[in-house]
């Protein structure tokens, strides 16, 4: 076993200080890219911003390490990748439509108490997953919940009602949901466990929901307002 080799490889161990001297150099180019782009935080980079970052990084790194390749080289890459930045901004800037794809649009997930139309347009949001988000603003239920937007950021903007206004809703805590039933065994107002639209149901009904046509499945609607 050659230690040399597992611990420096084919290069010897004075090329340590060009690496740390080519790690700094690197460094201090990726900060000043950064800083040409904005100061967001991840979470608030659009998708094509994030694909930016990734970018630079791919070329920031094989100079820090790889002796073959010259820091010019990725200076070059730099300079291609923020001039595509600017020029593709400029275009966001001028064109709703190149917005749209590139960045993408807010879509209304929850719209008065339920799932919206668009939402359920769009398997791919899973409301499940919607719902998780939720419980961390202290939703107890979707009645308490007037609109519910995803960012182009990935977060979700919540509007609630007023408390006067709130009404009945899917209770999105699981052990709440784990009541779920298919046939009703007392009348009441009760909720579809997955788009949560709610109905007034009698003992004995057992029906799909007429409004996503996707579940068969219910809960007792809740309207009780839980503070934090």
């Amino acid at each position: 076993m050659n230690w040399q080799d597992i611990l420096f490889g084919a290069e010897d161990s004075i090329f340590l200080l060009e690496i740390a001297f080519r790690t700094l150099i690197m460094f201090f180019l990726l900060f000043a890219g950064l800083r040409i782009i904005g100061k967001r935080a991840v979470k608030q980079l659009s998708i094509f911003e994030l694909l930016i970052i990734i970018a630079l990084g791919s070329a920031a790194g094989d100079p820090m390490i790889y002796k073959e390749i010259g820091i010019v080289y990725a200076l070059v890459v730099f300079i291609i990748i923020f001039l595509s930045y600017w020029l593709i901004t400029k275009l966001i800037e001028h064109s709703e439509r190149m917005e749209t794809i590139l960045e993408g649009k807010p879509y209304c997930i929850i719209h008065e108490g339920k799932a919206s139309k668009e939402s359920l347009q769009h398997k791919e949001l899973a409301m499940d997953e919607f719902f998780s988000e939720l419980r961390t603003q202290h939703i107890f239920h979707l009645g308490q919940v007037e609109s519910a937007i995803l960012e182009t950021t990935g977060e979700l903007s919540i509007l609630c009602y007023n408390p006067p206004d709130i009404k009945a809703g899917l209770p999105i805590w699981p052990h709440y949901l784990e009541k779920k039933t298919k046939q009703i065994k007392y009348p009441g107002v009760y909720a579809c466990t997955y788009c949560g639209f709610t109905k007034t149901m009698n003992e004995g009904e057992s029906n799909k929901c007429g409004y996503c046509n996707n579940n068969d499945e219910w809960v007792k609607a809740e309207t009780e307002n839980r503070e934090k």
